[in-house]
């Protein structure tokens, strides 16, 4: 299994040491969460985070509070977060919950018993579902080593009740996930930073056999100093051409992303007997696109 120069680059540093110091502060400002979670509070600009954050929190539905208090530990790693209806919301779970909405409209949760995931970060996302959908008998996680044993720690503490239905699968074990079908398939934001020949190799290894498949990535690329950031791109040299969709767009640029969502949503349906079922952009972060697509061969 293929692996993105950039992977390698942050396996050797961000997620070499995983004591318990990481994991009681992996998700502050600047810390190892900003190459999991979307966004990264760095100190200077906190103030101004805290304030989109309490904004979009502040617009929830009444069922986002209510889901949210269900969801048990949500500040593992000690993130950055902002009370609203007295729940402390951090930004990784006002995410899975939209995620988890989305699903809740656009899929009968009932009958999804399995849920296979392809780059799970911390486990918010596995722990989102858990919490919520009690009808989830098996839910398995494949990705790098070095993240498994991050989610694996997260998940004992976060979810410790469900934990027992939870297995965790090293991506370069290619052996053991192409043996695995389920109801749901979902990837989050990190097919987006793998080499196309490896996001092939899930989608017809592993997606093709789910009756489900849920992914929320980028809908292109930006230059970093489009948007104002510092950030040498070119060392890691692939990073333009990972993923499924390389165009470099204007991110807040309507009609540009507007194109973008259609190329999008075509590239990554995973064959000609999926179907569409929905899809809409991020709320948050709108160069983001949930879709969901059903298997008609299933």
């Amino acid at each position: 299994m293929e692996v993105s120069d950039l992977w390698k680059s942050l396996s050797r540093s961000l997620f070499a040491n995983m004591d318990d110091a990481f994991i009681a502060s992996f998700r502050r400002p600047g810390g190892a969460n900003n190459r999991l979670g979307a966004w990264d509070p760095f100190d200077k600009t906190t103030p101004y985070f805290k304030f989109m954050l309490f904004t979009e929190a502040e617009r929830q539905p009444d069922r986002f509070f209510e889901l949210y208090r269900a969801l048990g530990a949500t500040d593992i790693g000690d993130p950055v977060s902002v009370s609203v209806k007295r729940c402390k919301i951090n930004i990784d779970y006002l995410f899975a919950l939209e995620e988890f909405m989305f699903l809740e409209k656009a899929l009968d949760l009932k009958t999804v018993r399995s849920v296979v995931e392809i780059g799970a970060g911390f486990g918010r996302t596995c722990h989102t579902l858990l919490a919520l959908s009690n009808h989830i008998e098996r839910y398995t996680i494949v990705d790098l080593p070095e993240v498994l044993e991050l989610s694996r720690r997260v998940l004992a503490k976060a979810a410790p009740d469900q934990f027992d239905k939870i297995a965790f699968i090293d991506a370069a074990d290619t052996a053991a996930w192409q043996k695995f079908s389920a109801d749901l398939a979902i990837n989050i934001d990190s097919f987006q930073e793998m080499p196309p020949a490896t996001v092939k190799d899930y989608i017809d290894g592993l997606v093709a056999r789910c009756r489900n498949f849920y992914v929320k990535n980028p809908i292109g690329k930006y230059e970093p100093a489009s948007i104002g950031l510092d950030i040498d791109a070119a060392k890691f040299n692939d990073v333009f051409s990972l993923g499924l969709c390389h165009d470099v767009i204007d991110i807040f640029n309507d009609e540009a992303l507007a194109q973008a969502r259609k190329i999008y949503l075509d590239a990554y349906r995973p064959g000609p007997s999926w179907q569409l079922a929905a899809d809409r952009p991020m709320s948050m972060v709108p160069y983001l696109q949930h879709a969901l697509y059903r298997n008609g061969a299933a």
